[in-house]
């Protein structure tokens, strides 16, 4: 009769390096990381003893720092790092071998397809209307904000969103204090023979 273990293999975890695993981080850490994966290379760079070699410390965490830029590219520009490189580097290529133009290379950046509301949108808006409009438009501000890493359409959106509710909120306080701002200024100063108490 045997006696036998019958153990299973232990299975490790195996951590994929992709845009999907930083995307979780906000800015600063994903900043912070690429901070530290250039130092770290640097250190290896400085030291004559070491190398940095194919899928050792310092090469895997050289591609953390590649997605990690990635990511924070995206958010900034809403479009891929590597794709706008590329885009770039043809460009380059064009110019230099078959004498193009110099390329520009501006980095592409996603904007809110909407335009801030001019003054007359709320003309017709009643007292109420204009401060729950105002209320509207700043709240969605402070939710957009809110997040630790906006992406750069979301701020576009809050800066929109911004300027209406300010629109609306200085059109209600004008309205309210006589339409302009010398009378809201008369109305706020004091009268004469009062005393502040």
């Amino acid at each position: 009769m045997k006696k036998v273990l019958d153990i299973p293999p232990q299975v490790l975890p195996v951590e994929c390096i992709d845009e999907a695993l930083f995307e979780k981080n906000n800015d600063a850490a994903l900043l912070l990381k690429c901070f530290e994966v250039v130092k770290d290379t640097l250190d290896v760079i400085d030291e004559p003893e070491y190398s940095i070699e194919k899928e050792d410390d310092t090469h895997i965490d050289l591609y953390r720092a590649y997605y990690a830029l990635k990511v924070l590219f995206r958010r900034r520009t809403g479009h891929d790092a590597a794709q706008v490189a590329k885009d770039h580097f043809d460009a380059m290529s064009r110019h230099l071998l078959a004498s193009e133009p110099r390329p520009e290379n501006k980095i592409p950046v996603v904007v809110y397809p909407a335009e801030c509301l001019p003054d007359e949108a709320f003309d017709g808006l009643t007292n109420q209307a204009l401060a729950c409009a105002a209320f509207n438009y700043s709240d969605r501000v402070r939710r957009l904000l809110n997040d630790h890493s906006p992406t750069g359409l979301s701020l576009d959106e809050a800066r929109t969103f911004s300027i209406d509710s300010t629109t609306a909120l200085r059109l209600l306080v004008l309205r309210l204090s006589g339409g302009s701002v010398e009378a809201m200024g008369a109305g706020m100063s004091r009268k004469p023979g009062e005393t502040l108490q």
